[in-house]
């Protein structure tokens, strides 16, 4: 097939844009100081829309690479956003166990054979799961004491970003298999015409 792989960004942008609405509408604030929920928003769909890009590509092998790379940059990122003391190391344990659940999240549940149906509900249960623990580290590394209703709004914040991650993913894979069809339907036609 000779998709555009141009066409393939769509992986990575639609992501993007679905968690910025997304997280809009959960209430998160862009301007707020150090790391904000925003961040974590968009750093999750970037991180997935790279996954997901690499999936589509065949590449899985380069899915664990991209997801150390990402856990670094994210871990250096913060580093200079957070106003603690706190090592790349301690930064990194926490962001490469998100990278690396996120590699088998794109693998086994959106691109699963066997969630397709359920791939939107199932990636905003466990992205609210994995936000809401993420969260709670990163602040008991930066010696924040987590609220009382803390649990529940992280989730629920998590799970409404990546619904709308996952949405975002789909249409962009739908936009994908209707070009790949039509290429397929294209080079049908002229055996037809013989």
């Amino acid at each position: 097939m000779n998709l555009k792989k141009t066409q393939y960004l769509l992986l990575i942008a639609f992501p993007l844009l679905g968690a910025y609405l997304g997280s809009m509408l959960a209430g998160a604030a862009e301007d707020s100081p150090g790391i904000s929920l925003m961040n974590i928003a968009l750093a999750a769909a970037f991180l997935c829309g790279i996954l997901a890009f690499f999936q589509r590509l065949g590449q899985q092998l380069w899915q664990w690479y991209a997801a150390i790379f990402l856990a670094l940059l994210f871990s250096m990122t913060s580093m200079l956003m957070i106003e603690a003391p706190i090592s790349i190391f301690s930064l990194l344990m926490p962001n490469l166990l998100y990278c690396f659940i996120s590699v088998l999240l794109i693998r086994l549940v959106f691109y699963g054979k066997y969630f397709f149906r359920l791939r939107t509900l199932l990636m905003g249960l466990f992205g609210g799961l994995m936000t809401s623990t993420y969260l709670a580290a990163l602040y008991s590394m930066m010696g924040i004491e987590l609220a009382d209703n803390f649990w529940n709004t992280a989730f629920l914040y998590g799970l409404i970003v990546y619904v709308f991650i996952a949405f975002s993913m789909s249409v962009a894979d739908l936009i994908l298999v209707r070009g790949e069809v039509k290429e397929l339907r294209k080079e049908d036609k002229p055996e037809d015409d013989q």
